[in-house]
């Protein structure tokens, strides 16, 4: 299930929430998803189309887009602290990104806290997120862009820059059935492609 965002909704679960830090608790252990279903159930394939254009900043502060992974597979995930779905489905993705790398392929976790690195980085280190790299989209400009107001959302690109699926709600990216689809929907690298940009994990 995804929930639904509004700036009004946004500043009360960061108000209340205190940054989400209660509701992750257990986010740094459940890299087995739990309850949630497997995401390969849940991914829905879609006429390649490029993305909409958006930005978003890393840990440095510099913009980016997602045209500068071309030729890189990317499963782009948008997030909160806040939010219970997220949460629970970060460490399936962070643990997923390892299994994926050997095939040229990056998860990107964007978050769309309001607060960016303020609240971001502390929880990473708090619930150990290893193997993502924080990403900060604070303006949402991507959800606008997607035209959508719900969190989770997991968009996947081929090598080409298209985004091929998409997946509303959490879910378990972490299991076979899953990598397999998702390296099946981005097909195999393409040689002599230009290096994308490295981002460093924290």
């Amino acid at each position: 299930m995804a929930i639904k965002l509004t700036r009004r909704r946004i500043a009360a679960l960061l108000a209340g929430l205190a940054a989400g830090a209660g509701l992750g608790k257990s986010a740094a252990a459940q890299d087995s998803g739990g309850d949630m279903p497997a995401a390969s159930t849940g991914i829905e394939p879609i006429m390649p189309s490029p993305p909409p254009p958006f930005h978003f900043t890393d840990q440095a502060g510099k913009a980016l887009t997602l045209g500068d992974f071309k030729g890189q597979g990317l499963v782009v995930n948008f997030w909160a602290t806040w939010c219970g779905p997220c949460v629970a489905e970060l460490p399936t993705l962070a643990a997923l990104s390892p299994k994926l790398s050997p095939d040229d392929i990056r998860v990107l976790a964007i978050s769309v806290d309001m607060t960016g690195p303020a609240v971001v980085l502390p929880f990473f280190a708090a619930h150990h997120i290893d193997g993502l790299t924080p990403l900060f989209d604070e303006s949402s400009s991507a959800l606008d862009a997607f035209g959508t107001s719900g969190i989770p959302l997991t968009v996947i690109l081929d090598r080409q820059g298209r985004v091929v699926a998409k997946l509303e709600g959490g879910a378990d990216w972490n299991n076979p059935s899953t990598a397999s689809m998702i390296r099946q929907l981005v097909g195999k690298p393409e040689v002599n492609m230009p290096a994308a940009p490295q981002v460093k994990a924290i």
